[in-house]
């Protein structure tokens, strides 16, 4: 792999639409846009979603080539009731690790996973954990992730 530094950088507020455009992308190159779904909604959604949490309780990295966002790596913090593995019960979640096809094989999602573990261990977040997809498993196995299988879910309709 070809790896090339580019600086990673911690998103903030004025990267909104470069966010948006980016996890779209990821969307619809993961078959995650359906015809039932409202894009205008998921987008005014998650827009507003982004711009209340930013630097919060979800941090946003990002390489930028030629002023253009073409990688990015989301981490949603929050605390649950601590357990033995976990006393301070700090957690984070691992989403939109997602780089622009035309720049992959780069190593771009290593430099922004690397920072996003970085920062975990500076700020005493012990666990980290994700859904992945399988262009992603390689890299999160190389990282030490584990893989387990005792997940449900429950969709609730209002």
């Amino acid at each position: 792999m070809n790896m090339i530094e580019c600086g990673v950088v911690q998103l903030d507020e004025k990267a909104v639409n470069d966010f948006l455009s980016l996890r779209i992308q990821l969307f619809e190159e993961l078959d995650e846009l359906h015809e039932d779904n409202n894009i205008f909604e998921l987008k005014a959604a998650t827009k507003q979603y982004y711009l209340t949490h930013i630097n919060k309780d979800l941090l946003s990295w990002g390489i930028y080539q030629n002023e253009k966002l073409v990688a990015l790596g989301s981490l949603c913090l929050f605390t649950r009731i601590p357990y033995s593995e976990n006393l301070s019960g700090l957690e984070g979640y691992v989403l939109n690790i997602y780089t622009s096809k035309l720049y992959r094989n780069h190593g771009f999602a290593n430099q922004i996973l690397d920072t996003m573990i970085a920062y975990c261990k500076v700020h005493g977040i012990k666990r980290l954990w994700l859904h992945n997809s399988e262009e992603g498993k390689r890299l999160y196995e190389q990282k030490g992730f584990k893989k387990k299988e005792n997940e449900m879910e429950l969709f609730l309709s209002f």
